[in-house]
C-alpha cells in the first residue's frame, strides 16, 4: 500500500508528504529510501492508543536510525533489541536505557555487561542455558537484572517458514511441552538475588494477517501461567506478546489484538491480577510509509519475449524479494496512458535480482522513476554492499520538506576497513 500522504499530481507525477518524488530523488539521488513521517507517526499513535506508549516496544531489527529512535524516544515506547551493535547504537544516540528490552538468540557476554550496567528495561532469556550467563553478569556486575523468559508456544503460523519464531520447530523461545519452560522457571526463580524474574515473552510469527495465530499463542502462555502459579505460586508482572501484525487491507487494527489478547488470557488468569501487557511492532509501524525509488536505467527484450525494466539498485537495497518472495506493489512515475506488463531487474549480477516479475505498470521509459511500496522495514537495515554497490540513503519527508537522516555511504567509508 502507498504511504498515507502520497499522491499523484494532475500530470503524472508522484508526491511523498507534499514534496515531488522527482525532486527528491534528484536531490538525494537514486536508490534512495523515503519515509512518510507524518504516516509513521500516526502509525505509533494506533499502537499507543491500543496497549499504552509504556507498552509499545519498537522492533529495532525492522528499521533503526537515530531520526526513528527520536520519534519513538519522543512518542513514550521502548525498543526492542536484538544484537549487541542494535544495544550500543540505541544508547550512543540517548535512548533511554530503561526502556530498552535486549533480545537476542545469543547473546555474547559483552552485551549482557553492558545491559546490565545501563539498567536495561528487562533481558530476554531465549535459553536455558542462558539463564547461568545472566545470573553470573548480574552477581558480577552487582546489579539485579530483570528478566523475561521467552516461550516457544508451539503455534503453527500460515506464513513463509523464515518468518515464522513459534512453530514447533523454531530455534526461539523455550517450549512449553516438553517441560523444559517450568524447568527454566525454577532456575530463574532460584536466582532471585541476581535477577528480578518479571514474566514471559512470546512471538509467534511475522506478516500475519489474523487474529487466531496471536490468539493461540497468547493462550499458550496464559495456560503455562496457571501450571506456574500452581506448581511455583510466581505469577508474572509481564506478558510481552511480541509482533507480527501484518499491514494488508485485510490485517487487524492493534485494537482489535489487544482486545483479542485480553479475551484469550482471561480464563486462564482468573486467580491473579492481569499482569502488564506489552507489544513489539515492527513492520506494521515502519513498512507501509516507506518507499523504494529507482531510476529506470535500461529497457530491453529476454529471448522468451519478456520486457525487462533494469533499474540502478536491487536486492542489495531490496532484499526481501530474493530471500522470502515478497511481491511488493509497485508504480512508474510519471504515469503515462497505457499499460504494459513487464519483469523488473535489478542491477546486480544474479539471476535472483528481480524486483517484480510479470508486473502490470504504465507505460515505462528509461529515465522514468520506479517506486517500490512498503519498503520502510527490513530494507535498510538488511542493506548489504553486495557488488561493492553503495547503501542509499534514508530521507523523512513532512509537509514537503525532505530531512536526511542517513547519507550514502561510498569507497571512502569501505576503504577505511581494509587492511593492508
Amino acid at each position: 500500500m502507498p504511504p498515507r500522504y502520497f499522491s499523484w499530481d494532475p500530470d503524472g507525477r508522484a508526491n511523498l508528504a507534499g514534496a515531488p518524488v522527482s525532486g527528491l530523488a534528484s536531490a538525494f539521488g537514486t536508490p534512495l529510501y523515503l519515509y512518510d513521517e507524518a504516516d509513521l507517526t500516526e502509525r505509533i499513535a494506533t499502537y499507543v492508543q491500543a496497549f499504552g506508549a509504556e507498552n509499545v516496544a519498537l522492533a529495532g531489527k525492522a528499521f533503526l536510525t537515530g531520526r526513528l529512535l527520536q520519534l519513538a524516544q519522543e512518542a513514550g515506547l521502548g525498543l526492542d533489541v536484538v544484537s549487541e551493535g542494535e544495544l550500543e547504537f540505541a544508547l550512543r544516540l540517548g535512548f533511554p536505557a530503561e526502556r530498552i528490552i535486549m533480545h537476542g538468540l545469543y547473546k555474547p557476554l559483552s552485551a549482557l555487561r553492558t545491559a546490565a550496567r545501563q539498567g536495561v528495561g528487562f533481558v530476554v532469556v531465549e535459553s536455558p542455558g542462558e539463564v547461568a550467563e545472566v545470573v553470573d553478569v548480574a552477581r558480577q556486575e552487582k546489579v539485579k537484572v530483570p528478566v523475561l523468559l521467552r516461550l516457544a508456544p508451539a503455534v503453527d503460523v500460515h506464513t513463509h517458514p523464515s518468518l515464522a519464531t513459534g512453530a514447533p520447530a523454531s530455534q526461539f523461545g523455550v517450549p512449553i511441552a516438553d517441560g523444559q519452560a517450568l524447568e527454566t522457571v525454577r532456575r530463574l526463580i532460584a536466582a532471585e538475588d541476581a535477577i528480578a524474574f518479571k514474566g514471559y515473552h512470546m512471538h509467534v510469527g511475522s506478516q500475519i494477517s489474523t487474529l487466531d495465530p496471536f490468539v493461540s499463542g497468547a493462550a499458550a502462555v496464559g495456560d503455562f501461567v496457571r501450571t506456574v502459579f500452581s506448581e511455583t505460586g510466581h505469577w508474572p508482572e509481564v506478558l510481552d506478546l511480541g509482533g507480527g501484525l501484518g499491514i494488508t487491507s485485510e490485517s487487524p487494527a492493534p485494537s482489535a489484538l489487544r482486545e483479542a489478547y485480553e479475551v484469550a488470557l482471561a480464563g486462564s488468569l482468573s486467580n491473579g491480577p492481569m499482569p502488564r501487557l506489552m507489544s513489539e511492532p515492527g513492520r506494521f509501524i515502519v513498512s507501509p510509509p516507506g518507499v523504494t525509488i529507482y531510476h529506470i536505467v535500461q529497457r530491453k527484450t529476454a529471448a522468451d519475449g519478456r520486457t525487462y525494466l533494469i533499474v540502478d539498485g536491487g536486492m542489495s537495497d531490496g532484499p526481501r524479494p530474493a530471500l522470502y518472495g515478497a511481491k511488493p506493489d509497485v508504480a512508474v512515475s510519471p504515469r503515462r496512458d497505457g499499460e504494459e506488463i513487464v519483469d523488473i531487474a535489478g542491477m546486480h549480477c544474479e539471476s535472483g535480482d528481480i524486483v517484480r516479475r510479470d508486473v502490470t505498470v504504465t507505460r515505462a521509459e528509461v529515465g522514468d522513476l520506479l517506486i517500490v511500496f512498503d519498503t520502510g522495514a527490513y530494507n535498510h537495515s538488511m542493506a548489504s554492499h553486495y557488488n561493492r554497490v553503495p547503501v542509499p540513503p534514508v530521507v523523512f519527508v513532512k509537509d514537503g520538506v525532505a530531512r536526511p537522516a542517513t547519507r550514502r555511504d561510498n569507497l571512502s567509508d569501505w576503504l577505511r576497513l581494509e587492511v593492508r
